[in-house]
């Protein structure tokens, strides 16, 4: 299984859990720690990060926090390059959740298969051009729509 802090945040708890031995382990280290359980699902070691801003998709492959050395950096991913039927579920959770702004970590879960991993509300869309762009834009109309006014002071 794998064992995920429920908070986001720089260097929280993500591990694979085989055995109670290791699970006996983490519960000493992160005992105040609120956590999330998934089943552990066999993929690439690649996680594909989506973004979407107002259904403006950015994307990027990292490699996973379980894979063997560890996460990486961010690495470019032009949207073509996402395998065929990945982004239709991305676009589906900004609906589901009532969300313009969110994140969504996939794997491939066998034969191209997507699986999504994590959901996040207030992502950190680090590296992505036109990300920043897209979130002003987004607060203007959304401001605009509520009535206010941008005004310089």
């Amino acid at each position: 299984m794998v064992v995920k802090s429920r908070h986001s945040r720089r260097h929280d708890l993500v591990a694979r859990v085989d055995d109670a031995a290791h699970l006996s382990a983490l519960t000493a280290d992160w005992a105040d720690e609120p956590v999330v359980v998934q089943d552990f699902v066999p993929n690439d070691g690649w996680d594909h990060k989506l973004w979407v801003v107002a259904g403006r998709v950015f994307a990027a492959l990292r490699r996973s926090e379980l894979a063997a050395g560890g996460r990486g950096p961010n690495l470019p991913l032009a949207l073509d390059a996402l395998p065929p039927g990945w982004l239709d579920p991305v676009l589906r959770v900004g609906p589901v959740f009532s969300l313009d702004v969110y994140g969504v970590d996939l794997i491939d879960a066998g034969g191209g298969a997507p699986l999504i991993v994590d959901i996040n509300a207030f992502p950190g869309i680090r590296g992505q051009a036109g990300a920043p762009e897209a979130l002003a834009a987004l607060a203007l109309r959304t401001a605009e729509r509520g009535g206010l006014t941008a005004s310089r002071t």
